[in-house]
């Protein structure tokens, strides 16, 4: 219940954006990220020596096809994103599971990406017009709304910058659609997968040009629709939360957020 109502939504139905009439895109656009001399990103190269500490012939077959003139780097761009991908999601993945090899540090990764958590605010009389966006700072209320099919959602928005987007916003089988993993907490309220309130997985996210003049781009909001399983949903309102977002480009090492903040103390619309 609680991916199929997130995905009508914010995925599969068309996006409800603050821009819909903007037709101009920053696509097609492609990075891999910071590179060495040799033409491979340093997250690859962390990965390999990472891997080589572990296990010295899975090390080897790595450095190979990842490491400084593997086989990866004279590939189309397509490949070269792919193998970026794979270096930056398991050198995390070894991150977590063997703290304490210094080989497998992810932390200081470098990324041009720059992304930003906010809110989309809805009209409290008319909540089917265009959402405002509004930046979620740390600590800040966020509102439980009622969405246009009934269901209570917390939406979450997305602004950034300096990452590859799609022509259309809602090209979801795109390689080079932007995608998050996400997870969200709110205190006392974590019922779903794996111990969270809500958790998504590769999750597509279709951004739109602003047309400010500074390269910004934005995804009105990925609604976190409120899980079945909380029989009253006023027991939601005031409480601590924490969004976590890792937002995974083309060609591009994760841009990962994580942020506190307060449930509202009323339910729009409820």
């Amino acid at each position: 219940m609680l991916v199929a109502g997130i995905a009508c939504l914010a995925g599969a139905c068309e996006l409800r954006v603050h821009n819909e009439t903007e037709t101009s895109s920053a696509s097609d656009t492609s990075s891999t990220g910071a590179t060495t001399e040799g033409g491979a990103p340093e997250v690859c190269l962390r990965y390999v020596d990472c891997l080589k500490e572990i296990d010295a012939e899975a090390g080897a077959e790595a450095e190979a096809s990842h490491g400084a003139n593997g086989s990866c780097w004279s590939g189309d761009e397509a490949a070269q994103a792919d193998c970026l991908a794979l270096c930056d999601a398991q050198l995390r993945n070894y991150a977590s599971a063997f703290p304490d090899v210094a080989a497998c540090e992810d932390e200081g990764i470098v990324s041009d990406v720059e992304f930003e958590i906010g809110e989309a605010v809805f009209d409290p009389v008319d909540p089917f017009l265009d959402p405002v966006y509004r930046k979620l700072e740390p600590g800040g209320t966020m509102a439980v709304v009622r969405g246009g099919q009934g269901l209570l959602m917390l939406p979450f928005a997305l602004r950034g910058k300096n990452f590859v987007i799609t022509e259309d916003p809602n090209d979801w089988d795109n390689p080079k659609m932007p995608r998050v993993d996400m997870w969200v907490d709110i205190d006392g309220h974590n019922v779903g997968f794996g111990g969270h309130f809500a958790r998504l997985n590769n999750y597509s996210v279709g951004f739109y040009p602003l047309d400010d003049g500074m390269g910004t781009l934005e995804h009105m909001y990925i609604a976190i629709i409120v899980p079945d399983a909380i029989a009253d949903p006023q027991t939601l309102t005031g409480q601590p939360g924490i969004v976590h977002i890792e937002l995974n480009t083309f060609g591009e090492p994760a841009a990962i957020h994580e942020l506190e903040f307060t449930v509202a103390p009323e339910i729009q619309g409820f």
